[in-house]
């Protein structure tokens, strides 16, 4: 009787992977070296987020020392405005001392008109 004999065998179908999985051995190395690495994935997604935290509080400080600025540049504005509005500087200004005196002064009674034709 003839038998057919194939020398490849079945892992000629299989792919790469399961190739190397087959000669792959999880033992106490791989073990420490999946340890390993997540212990340092989750210390990188841990800095990640606290890095995150930190950008938040110097944006924060930034932030505030801006408004501190704006509130500042407001009280001079104010402080300018209410200087032009005093009494001493309307007194000073230019257009108040072109001004004239008039002659004669005319008061209008409420019952009269004002204009006519």
């Amino acid at each position: 009787m003839s038998q057919l004999v194939l020398t490849r065998g079945n892992t000629l179908n299989r792919g790469l992977m399961a190739k190397f999985f087959n000669r792959f051995a999880f033992g106490p190395s791989f073990l420490v070296l999946s340890l390993v690495l997540f212990v340092v994935l989750i210390t990188l997604i841990t800095l990640v987020f606290s890095t995150r935290q930190v950008t938040k509080g110097y944006v924060l400080n930034s932030l505030d020392a801006d408004h501190q600025a704006l509130v500042h540049s407001l009280e001079l504005n104010e402080m300018q405005i209410s200087q032009v509005k005093s009494l001493k500087f309307l007194e000073d200004s230019p257009k108040v001392n072109s001004m004239v005196r008039p002659n004669q002064v005319v008061f209008v009674n409420g019952d009269t008109a004002i204009a006519s034709r």
